[in-house]
């Protein structure tokens, strides 16, 4: 009889790609809660890993990730790893949820995208992502002398919430994205946004380099300086640049840091 291919017990867990840099505190846990942080060297560049349950974290990860507590506490852990990391150095950080079988698969992946990952470094070279986001100043409701008691003020409040907002984008958030444009050096897909939100007017993630940030900030103050009667800002970072690793070619974005899934070994 032949011998049976032991199935492994682990698998990795990849949390992002850096050129080099220093290692995190021992003390780290990993996207499980319980296992270390470690690197791996890879074809010239260094994969962060947990050696992770490979029931949990590979047969039955799409389960799981529908177990919105399961889901919210794991990729809590995983973005912590990944801001630790970006503090220290450049990060091309990976998708929530990407395992590779053993190191010699994860190599051969990065083996396969070196030319990405060259490209995704050279982008995101000391710049960091933010998140902006714009919303409307809610109106008060006028009280008129055609309102004759409280149904009549409630259903006034009512009809002014539910109005539709402009079609078109203010000329005063125009400016200010036009301005932001400038300093960025990439953005992703921004505009408006759907019925959802009515009050929120434009949205985007932009890739700013750190030497741009006084001027970003800048931006930001005279804006809500000018309009914050009619619009609020609302910004987030910095983060690591989740929203620009992929490649950019002709067609559609390939992505760099996507992994083949996790198979189990022949038995």
């Amino acid at each position: 009889m032949a011998d049976r291919v032991k199935t492994p017990s682990t698998v990795l867990y990849l949390y992002g790609v850096t050129r080099t840099g220093e290692r995190l505190p021992a003390t780290t846990r990993g996207v499980d809660g319980v296992s270390s942080v470690e690197a791996l060297d890879a074809c010239g560049f260094v994969c962060w890993i947990s050696r992770v349950n490979v029931v949990e974290f590979g047969d039955e990860l799409n389960k799981n990730m529908e177990n919105l507590e399961w889901l919210a506490d794991a990729s809590v852990r995983h973005q912590r790893v990944v801001g630790a990391l970006h503090d220290r150095q450049a990060i091309l950080p990976a998708r929530f949820g990407t395992v590779f079988l053993n190191s010699s698969t994860l190599s051969a992946d990065i083996e396969a995208r070196k030319r990405a990952l060259e490209a995704g470094f050279k982008r995101i070279a000391d710049s960091d992502e933010w998140g902006i986001r714009v919303f409307a100043q809610p109106r008060a409701v006028p009280m008129t002398s055609g309102v004759k008691s409280g149904k009549d003020y409630l259903q006034r409040k009512a009809k002014l919430l539910q109005a539709k907002p402009p079609r078109t984008l203010e000329a005063e958030i125009q400016q200010f994205a036009s301005e932001v444009s400038k300093l960025a050096s990439d953005s992703t897909e921004g505009g408006r946004v759907g019925a959802g939100q009515p009050s929120l007017r434009w949205q985007t993630s932009i890739l700013l380099r750190r030497s741009q940030r006084a001027s970003f900030e800048k931006v930001l103050r005279r804006f809500s300086q000018q309009h914050g009667d009619r619009f609020r800002v609302e910004c987030t970072g910095p983060w690591p640049p989740y929203s620009f690793v992929a490649e950019k070619s002709e067609g559609e974005p390939k992505a760099v840091n996507r992994a083949k899934p996790v198979r189990k070994a022949a038995r």
